[in-house]
């Protein structure tokens, strides 16, 4: 997938992200315990920007096309290119549902979905600043003690990313500056 000149360093930054987001928030939502899972997962968020390749207008679009039509991707099972592609295609905009046809009942998909918006909105600048310090599981709330979040991906994690993830994981998301 070179050839798709992706912005290499912000999607191991979410790969990263998203990863550590996820230990401490497979027993919330129903993520899956087995490496298939952290797999979808992981590459996901590697790919989720690959659509910019066509053009950044509607790159999620483009994303979900690419991860499900490229050569590199043939020799992958169907549910596995399925859950990629929707994942890379659904890390932006609203999230709702809905739009997301057949896994719109599966909690792990949307689990899944729900840790992804968050890792890319963690990074929203493409600048690797933000690290995650320490994840805190409340019965009413997940803190996230970050360092290095600036305001403007701050407000629009909390608007725009952190949709649906009340309703996935019963908890308010908490983002606490260090």
């Amino acid at each position: 997938m070179h050839r798709y000149a992706v912005d290499r360093p912000h999607a191991i930054h979410v790969a990263r992200l998203s990863l550590k987001l996820s230990e401490p928030l497979m027993d919330l939502g129903s993520f899956p315990s087995d490496s298939l899972g952290r797999e979808c997962l992981e590459t996901a968020a590697l790919l989720h920007d690959i659509g910019y390749f066509i053009n950044p207008k509607g790159h999620h679009r483009h994303s979900c096309y690419i991860i499900r039509h490229a050569q590199e991707t043939r020799d992958w099972g169907e549910s596995t290119r399925s859950c990629v592609a929707l994942l890379a295609y659904f890390h932006r905009k609203s999230f709702n549902p809905q739009k997301f046809g057949e896994f719109s009942k599966n909690t792990t998909w949307l689990t899944m979905a729900a840790i992804l918006r968050i890792a890319d909105g963690l990074d929203r600048g493409h600048c690797q600043q933000v690290e995650i310090r320490q994840i805190d599981v409340t019965p009413n709330t997940v803190e996230l003690f970050v360092r290095g979040l600036q305001n403007e991906p701050l407000g629009h994690l909390m608007q725009i990313k952190a949709q649906g993830f009340d309703a996935i994981f019963h908890r308010q998301l908490l983002i606490l500056r260090e």
